[in-house]
């Protein structure tokens, strides 16, 4: 018998991950992802307008709707980067009726992606099979490098988000010195005064990897070298096609566990650390023993960062995992 629109959603929460290209929204019942839709990120009105859709195809309004975008949040308004335009709490709340609505970063979604994983989700890197209760840190090489951090306080978690990628990355070793002063002449603003200090995004992401690549190019003495996207140049390092692309990966695993070693010891999560985001999902082979070295060389800290839990999170749609738990913790509130 046919049932009328609405009665398998009574009590539904919408969730959403919007990126510079496509926004995902999810639709949860009693907790769990139930129908997950793709739209293209298009101007404010398409964007309101899926989700609008969304909610008149259910046929009730949701109790709450949470979007997560990279982006600073204030005054209940997110600056979508990527996708250049505003989303506000009270927009969503007039395309879907919804009681309760929440912008969040897509780092606060990111840490909160983790708060209820299970050993049956994460690669493990070292430490212990199922990640642990207590304060767990994410860091995201993907596009950019976010971190996030899910703070265990009181018997339950809070979330902190800063710019991660936005700390200071310097040569680790003398034959570095020469793509750091290369990379002046591509990314000059991205640099900390008159140092070597250069903004960490700009070599460990998706998009610092070509920026990375081609200041190595120019250190070996390649006058025109090229720009090559973070994939091909990664193909080629794990190929062994290209000493200038091997170069690149190991600066990058190398500088990338040495920065989520630092920030672990910063926030001290004893519930694990976290790798999240599309450059560690699909280069799985980055994270071995140079990147976990890495991590674990703390100066008189070695001993306590080698008894640290580190994972490579499994989970797909890791957003829209985030945006819910952080639904179903802010309703709990």
């Amino acid at each position: 018998m046919a049932q009328p629109a609405g009665t398998m959603h009574e009590h539904w929460n919408l969730v959403a991950d919007i990126g510079g290209t496509n926004t995902r929204l999810g639709v949860i019942s009693n907790g769990q992802l139930t129908d997950l839709r793709k739209y293209p990120t298009e101007s404010l009105p398409e964007l309101l307008d899926a989700f609008h859709s969304l909610r008149d195809e259910i046929g009730t309004d949701p109790r709450a709707v949470v979007a997560a975008g990279a982006g600073p949040v204030k005054d209940g308004t997110i600056r979508l980067t990527n996708a250049h335009l505003d989303l506000s709490e009270s927009d969503i709340g007039k395309a879907t009726g919804a009681q309760h609505t929440f912008v969040i970063n897509d780092f606060t979604a990111a840490a909160w992606s983790v708060a209820e994983i299970t050993g049956d989700h994460v690669e493990v890197l070292q430490g212990a099979e199922t990640p642990p209760v207590g304060t767990r840190l994410v860091v995201g090489p993907g596009t950019g490098l976010g971190v996030g951090a899910l703070l265990y306080s009181q018997g339950r978690y809070h979330t902190a988000s800063g710019e991660g990628g936005h700390v200071g990355l310097s040569p680790r070793h003398e034959d570095e010195v020469e793509v750091f002063k290369a990379a002046r002449h591509i990314a000059p603003e991205c640099f900390f005064d008159d140092s070597l200090v250069l903004e960490a995004e700009m070599f460990l992401s998706g998009t610092g990897i070509p920026i990375l690549y081609q200041a190595a190019s120019m250190a070996a003495g390649q006058t025109d070298a090229p720009r090559r996207s973070a994939k091909d140049i990664l193909q080629d390092a794990l190929a062994e096609s290209d000493p200038i692309a091997v170069k690149t990966a190991h600066m990058f695993k190398t500088h990338l566990g040495a920065i989520v070693g630092d920030l672990a010891v910063a926030y001290m999560p004893t519930g694990g650390v976290f790798l999240v985001g599309g450059v560690a999902e699909k280069n799985r082979w980055l994270f071995k023993d140079a990147f976990r070295d890495a991590f674990n060389a703390g100066g008189r800290f070695s001993d306590l960062r080698r008894s640290m839990n580190l994972y490579v999170s499994e989970q797909d749609e890791f957003g829209i995992v985030g945006a819910n738990n952080f639904c179903k913790s802010a309703l709990a509130r």
